[in-house]
């Protein structure tokens, strides 16, 4: 670990692992996979993918508890509360005596419980973070923290492919799912071993409650709060409908969908080791743009295919999967950077708080809408030369519109907040608290 992190915060990392093995299944693809299997519309698929974004607005009446718990207890008593409901989520594949809609029911009503324990808890782990990470030391540690999740992703999938295999049974999923918990379980052992934050002044300080105008008005706030809403409306959605999408076509049973699924893991973990170091050089803005880029061709990539354009050959699904992965890695560490960069001290836990909030909704606004839009659209269908019009093509070529606005925007962001000068002061809610 590099000398300039604390130590034991390296723990983070494998954290980051288990708990990426945890929920890439239990809210990724196997999760959509089972609910598509017992007969869930892309209404209530979107709803699944609703959740987790959606239970992040409690992150807001959860901040103010952040000084009383302090943050490594806040996110151990709700992630530990969490772990145990992914255990009745593996139970529900083998209860026979059950009909599909009522296990569908069942389903849905765990995954929302699972979901407002984790909103609740997630409150704590970015100002947590913020306040362990020295800022010269951000780069190299988000990108280290992405590596380890995308590689916990990948091994999700990659066992999950392999369990759920040819026709597949129903304690297959449940084995899937039960690997959930247990990856769950390990992941709350290294939560406990990371250094928590003996600092009351600075907790006490960064959980300050600040003005919802005070808020709104801080400029480098306000532009990356708009430029993410447009992002999570572009890609929010991609995650389930691609993998809808593909699973309808002939040839691409559950398995496959997995593997391919894992390509995009391959890609992230095959661009983070020289990310840190491109952010050192050229800033966040030219890394959010060129991962904006990437994104671009993948949207355009899925509308190709699904407007006919191009034959559905597993090399260009292959290429996709692989660049959306290098979009991602590139976005995420960047974005949470510059997230890091421009918070200021005071009110910290609730700029945190509200920007994943309103970043959340919109996360979880994109697929309930787009699902009700898919299912509204139906089966309509109609040839216009090269290009065949029909609910998956014209979904894709929507997103690859929401691409170019969100491209436009990277402009307007701020870099970071220095503290001797720049776009703002660096505490600009000093006075005013």
């Amino acid at each position: 670990m590099n000398n300039d992190c604390p130590k034991g915060s390296f723990n983070a990392h494998w954290f980051a692992f288990f708990n990426a093995l945890t929920f890439q299944i239990i809210i990724g693809t196997p999760l959509i996979l089972y609910a598509k299997s017992i007969g869930a519309s892309s209404t209530v698929l979107g709803l699944l993918a609703a959740a987790t974004p959606l239970m992040t607005m409690l992150q807001l009446p959860a901040a103010k508890y952040l000084p009383v718990f302090g943050y490594r207890r806040f996110v151990m008593m709700g992630w530990g509360a969490r772990t145990v409901f992914i255990f009745f989520i593996a139970l529900i594949p083998v209860l026979g005596f059950l009909d599909k809609t009522t296990k569908l029911t069942l389903l849905v009503f765990c995954i929302l419980i699972f979901n407002i324990l984790r909103g609740a808890a997630s409150a704590a782990w970015m100002p947590w973070i913020a306040l362990l990470i020295p800022e010269e030391a951000r780069a190299r540690f988000l990108s280290r923290d992405q590596l380890f999740m995308f590689s916990g992703s990948l091994l999700a999938l990659l066992v999950s492919a392999f369990l759920i295999g040819g026709e597949v049974a129903a304690y297959e999923f449940s084995l899937v799912f039960l690997l959930s918990g247990m990856a769950g379980g390990v992941a709350l052992y290294f939560i406990k071993k990371i250094p928590d934050v003996h600092a009351p002044d600075a907790v006490k300080e960064s959980s300050h409650p600040v003005s919802w105008r005070s808020i709104f008005v801080y400029s480098p706030f306000l532009a990356l709060l708009f430029f993410n809403i447009l992002f999570v409306f572009e890609v929010g959605s991609l995650g389930v409908f691609s993998v809808q999408y593909l699973r309808d076509l002939p040839g691409f049973n559950d398995s496959v969908v997995l593997y391919f699924s894992c390509l995009s893991f391959i890609g992230s973990l095959f661009v983070l080791p020289f990310i840190g170091r491109w952010l050192d050089r050229f800033g966040n803005k030219a890394l959010l743009f060129v991962s904006l880029l990437l994104f671009g061709i993948v949207i355009f990539g899925w509308f190709c295919l699904a407007a006919g354009l191009v034959s559905s050959k597993s090399e260009v699904v292959f290429t996709i999967n692989f660049l959306s992965g290098v979009a991602g890695a590139g976005f995420n560490v960047a974005n949470s950077r510059m997230a890091f960069a421009i918070m200021p001290q005071t009110g910290r836990d609730h700029f945190f708080a509200l920007f994943s909030v309103i970043t959340s909704l919109g996360l979880g606004a994109s697929p309930v809408l787009w699902g009700i839009s898919l299912d509204y659209i139906g089966t309509f269908e109609v040839v216009t030369g090269a290009f065949h019009w029909h609910r998956h093509s014209i979904y894709f070529g929507v997103l690859f519109g929401l691409n170019i606005l969100t491209l436009l925007q990277v402009r307007n962001l701020h870099e970071r907040v220095s503290e001797n000068g720049g776009d703002v002061p660096a505490d600009p809610f000093k006075e005013a608290v």
